[in-house]
């Protein structure tokens, strides 16, 4: 079974984002975009992010922006680390890195607030109760299906055989790290309800099987209209 662990971060560690929510334009659009950035993915350069954040802006004039910190540390501890470390050397710490270079971008670019907004995981996602809902239905299908859930463990898989540290036991491994992708989903099913928008389109650089049979519904023959997917590469 996958829920979610009870893990609480470290006092001092967190430098929340202090820009206010979104406001006027974006929240009177019908579709929002959603660019996922993964916390500690090598990919994720400073000029990538300015590249990505001006493609997304320039095709929808606002985005949303997802980084995942506080379910990365999941992802950290199914790697070995111990969970402190998980959370004050790793996720959180490759978090607000990510941040910044977003918030940097943002500026250079010479965006409004009401068209770029990061979400902060702790303040405004890990408590929702909208949040906690979705989570719990995601895990319940994760329960239930067994394509679904050998979908998940493969993409988890796949992220911690590419990572350079040694996993004694794979499978062990993977049961706690896919706690993340479970996460990144349910937070989608959450974003329509947040911005009240007929339509999220989750942005990201390259193709996301898993979550594209999702949203299509290959899982539990419900088809998600209101979830899109696009590849933007730059």
């Amino acid at each position: 079974m996958v829920g979610q662990r009870p893990l609480k971060p470290l006092i001092g560690v967190r430098v929340p984002d202090r820009q206010p929510a979104f406001s006027g334009i974006l929240c009177s659009m019908s579709e929002i975009p959603v660019i996922g950035m993964s916390p500690g993915n090598s990919y994720f350069r400073e000029e990538v992010v300015n590249a990505l954040l001006k493609a997304v802006v320039e095709k929808y004039n606002k985005t949303a922006i997802l980084i995942a910190d506080i379910p990365a540390v999941a992802t950290y501890i199914a790697l070995g680390y111990p969970e402190n470390i998980a959370w004050r050397e790793k996720a959180l710490p490759n978090g607000n890195n990510l941040r910044n270079k977003i918030l940097r971008a943002k500026a250079n670019l010479g965006y409004a607030n009401d068209q770029v907004k990061v979400f902060d995981w702790e303040s405004e996602v890990k408590n929702n109760e909208s949040y906690t809902s979705k989570y719990k239905k995601v895990e319940e299908l994760y329960n239930s299906s067994e394509t679904f859930r050998a979908s998940a463990n493969d993409a988890t898989r796949e992220v911690l055989e590419y990572s350079d540290k040694d996993v004694p036991d794979l499978e062990a491994a993977v049961k706690i790290g896919v706690h993340y992708l479970l996460s990144e989903i349910a937070f989608m099913e959450f974003v329509p309800e947040y911005f009240r928008v007929d339509k999220v389109v989750y942005i990201y650089h390259r193709n996301w099987p898993v979550y594209e049979k999702y949203i299509r519904g290959d899982f539990d023959d419900v088809p998600r209209p209101y979830l899109g997917f696009e590849v933007i590469t730059v």
